[in-house]
């Protein structure tokens, strides 16, 4: 009983980080999806769409109506950016730079 509990008490820490780093990488690929679905939406209604990141939100905006945002755990912007999807789904600036727990990454925006 002593030994298992010796093993928790050192396996326990690193499955805890391993979960988080996880759940980070989930997030980082659950906002880069739905920057695709922006721009494909933006493509498919003929519209622009703006978004705008900000600490741990992403909210965007579509110029003839409609607006969503979503909030992030373990994903943070660290200055407010401002993207601009137009009609063709191309956007500008076509970076989006945040940090995944202290990670700096970034994500291309391509049509």
């Amino acid at each position: 009983m002593l030994l298992v509990s010796v093993l928790i008490t050192l396996v326990a820490p690193v499955g805890a980080k391993q979960v988080e780093k996880a759940r980070a990488q989930t997030e980082f690929l659950e906002l880069d999806r739905q920057i695709g679905r922006l721009a494909m939406d933006a493509f498919l209604r003929s519209d622009f769409v703006t978004l705008n990141a900000a600490g741990k939100e992403l909210a965007w905006e579509f110029e003839a109506g409609g607006r969503g945002a979503v909030e992030f755990e373990q994903l943070f912007f660290g200055t407010e950016q401002r993207v601009v999807i137009n009609p063709n789904g191309i956007a500008n600036p076509q970076l989006l730079e945040l940090l995944q727990r202290d990670r700096p990454r970034t994500i291309e925006i391509v049509p």
